[in-house]
C-alpha cells in the first residue's frame, strides 16, 4: 500500500477533479481544492491496532495525510495532543471567567 491514500484533489464548489501529482492552486472557477482519500482502501488494509502500534506522532496517520512519499516527511518532534495545562497567570490577565 502507498504511504498515503490521497487519491485526488476536488473543487469545493464545482467538483472538478485534479491530479495530486501536479502542483495546484485553486480550481479554474476560483474555489479551493479539497484533498480526497481512498478511505475504503485504508480501512481494508490498516487496522486500528496497526495504527495504535505506531509511534505516537502525527505520522501514525500517514495514510490520511497528503505526503505521498515517506522520504518527504518532515517532523519537528510533534507528538500527540497533550493534556491541557493550567495557566492561571495568563487566564487572569486575559479576563477568562473563573480566573480569579
Amino acid at each position: 500500500m502507498p504511504y498515503s491514500a490521497l487519491s485526488h484533489l476536488e473543487c469545493s464548489r464545482c467538483g472538478t477533479g485534479y491530479d495530486v501529482r501536479q502542483v495546484q492552486g485553486t480550481c479554474t472557477c476560483g474555489a479551493p481544492l479539497l484533498a480526497r482519500y481512498d478511505i475504503e482502501r485504508v480501512s481494508a488494509q490498516v487496522s486500528r491496532e496497526d495504527i495504535a502500534a505506531r509511534p505516537p506522532d502525527l505520522w501514525r496517520y500517514h495514510e490520511l495525510l497528503p505526503v505521498t512519499d515517506a522520504r518527504r516527511v518532515i517532523s519537528l518532534g510533534e507528538g500527540m495532543t497533550p493534556a491541557l495545562a493550567d495557566a492561571p497567570g495568563w487566564a487572569s490577565r486575559s479576563g477568562c471567567p473563573g480566573s480569579g
